[in-house]
């Protein structure tokens, strides 16, 4: 009788050890993004990168997902689905779902991106510093509530050509998320052409934050485990090294 009891449960503690970890984000290229050169449809990125080592540090097998809609991501975790999403700032709306670690690698911030001949000519401590200039926006886009009741000079442009107005000096600046931007002219060879003002418009950590309803047998493990892991991944450079890697940059990990 124990002897049948054993059997019939062990495939399904078995099945449950097996089980990845589930960690989703949206396509951001180069946080998360399709490999190029990978033809099984391989994930690559910045945050790719970094949550594949803190899991191969703490030895827990996950899948790493990429899920275009936010709002699907969302839905997903609120019903327990997944264990970890990716790249979410803080909101206490979001506390209700998620529990977010205390140590955050990336801090998202949008500069002013101008010309290269331009640069020169404006600088950037306060809004008002830029009234005399032409900024490209694109409508639909958040940016700041005091960017856009600041009677700045803006010119609505499409996501597409925004850039290439630069270029032709049909806008002299435009608040661009920048590890995203500096991305994009990297691979379209801009980036001696086009640069960005100091100061950023704004910036703030992001988190990968886990899924409160997650009954993953190793959620607990990876949740004590994981600050000490960014931390240290910090202070030795990695984070640095994989930022460098995909940009040439790594000012804008959180050091």
């Amino acid at each position: 009788m124990n002897l049948l009891l054993f059997f019939a449960v062990m495939p399904l503690s078995l099945a449950i050890q097996a089980s990845p970890f589930i960690i989703a984000g949206t396509p951001e290229p180069p946080f998360k993004m399709r490999s190029k050169s990978d033809l099984e449809g391989g994930i690559e990125g910045i945050d790719v990168d970094i949550v594949a080592h803190i899991m191969e540090q703490l030895g827990v097998d996950y899948e790493i997902q990429l899920i275009e809609s936010g709002a699907r991501i969302i839905r997903e975790a609120e019903l327990g689905r997944l264990d970890m999403v990716m790249s979410f700032s803080f909101k206490d709306s979001r506390t209700n779902y998620l529990i977010y670690p205390s140590q955050s690698y990336k801090t998202v911030s949008w500069h002013f991106f101008v010309h290269q001949d331009n640069y020169s000519k404006f600088r950037f401590e306060q809004l008002s510093d830029l009234s005399g200039a032409v900024i490209g926006a694109v409508n639909g886009w958040a940016y700041t509530p005091e960017f856009w009741g600041a009677g700045l000079n803006i010119w609505p442009v499409s996501k597409h050509t925004l850039l290439l107005n630069m270029l032709r000096s049909r806008i002299d600046l435009a608040p661009l998320n920048t590890v995203e931007t500096l991305y994009e002219l990297k691979h379209r060879g801009l980036k001696i052409r086009i640069v960005y003002l100091p100061k950023p418009l704004v910036a703030r950590p992001y988190f990968n934050a886990f899924v409160k309803k997650s009954k993953h047998p190793n959620k607990e493990r990876v949740m004590r485990g994981y600050d000490a892991l960014v931390k240290r991944l910090m202070v030795k450079g990695y984070v640095d090294q994989v930022y460098d890697f995909y940009l040439e940059e790594s000012e804008f990990g959180i050091k």
